[in-house]
């Protein structure tokens, strides 16, 4: 299921890039990541790839369920939490 344009553009703002940075990085163009978080969704191929690189970057996004919305989060930072935990824990 492909994430709705508000879901795309807070897994963008959990990992802090611009617009510009994500086009860049995603080999996408700027106007064409703006189109995808306003809804304009004439390359629907397109949602599919931003999502696809989100998730990459260790976004996880939650589909709805009984009743509730989407759900957007950084497992990224659980990853690192984790390593942390595994660093200090040795004895």
């Amino acid at each position: 299921m492909i994430a709705p344009p508000k879901t795309l553009r807070a897994a963008r703002e959990l990992l802090g890039m611009k617009q510009a940075e994500v086009a860049e990085a995603a080999g996408l163009s700027r106007s064409t990541i703006q189109r995808l978080e306003t809804g304009r969704r004439d390359w629907p191929h397109g949602s599919v790839l931003l999502q696809r690189f989100y998730e990459q970057r260790g976004i996880l996004f939650a589909q709805p369920r009984e009743g509730n919305g989407w759900g957007v989060f950084d497992n990224s930072e659980c990853a690192q939490a984790d390593q942390n935990r595994q660093i200090f824990d040795k004895p």
